[in-house]
């Protein structure tokens, strides 16, 4: 028995460093694996950073952008108010024109209807009297009277 004991001791001291080499294996595997999912975790941060970087460079530019063209519509509204409120002015003063010569236009008329029945009264009283009234001309308008005195 006993060299089935020394061969059952030899083998069990070949095993020891067969399971410490495992082991060791395993442990060395688990730390490679570790290893390199730090290093891709550390890559995926620095891809991720990068992105960050490109994201607030991007939104710096279109900020800029952003606020120029509302600079832009804001002048251009100020532009368009005071040309509105200048249309505005000469709407307003073509109107206050237009009804002065609206106003002027019906006196005018008023005084023309007055001056035709003066004309009209003048010459019936001419005719009343026997004269002849003056012939009827371009200068004294489309009004000419109905009848004419017999020569």
């Amino acid at each position: 028995m006993s060299s089935l004991t020394e061969v059952l001791i030899q083998i069990a001291v070949g095993v020891v460093p067969l399971g410490v080499a495992y082991l060791a294996f395993r442990s060395a595997t688990d730390a490679n694996r570790k290893t390199h999912e730090a290093a891709l975790l550390q890559v995926e941060r620095q891809a991720e950073l990068e992105r960050s970087k490109v994201d607030a460079d991007a939104y710096t530019r279109a900020k800029t952008i952003y606020e120029d063209a509302l600079s832009q519509l804001e002048r251009q509204l100020a532009r368009t108010q005071g040309q509105a409120e200048q249309v505005s002015a000469d709407l307003t003063t073509e109107q206050d024109m237009s009804k002065a010569m609206r106003d002027q236009i019906r006196r005018l008329q008023a005084q023309i209807r007055a001056l035709e029945r003066t004309v009209i009264a003048l010459r019936a009283q001419l005719l009343a009297a026997g004269l002849a009234p003056a012939p009827a001309s371009e200068t004294t308008g489309p009004y000419q009277l109905q009848h004419r005195l017999a020569d």
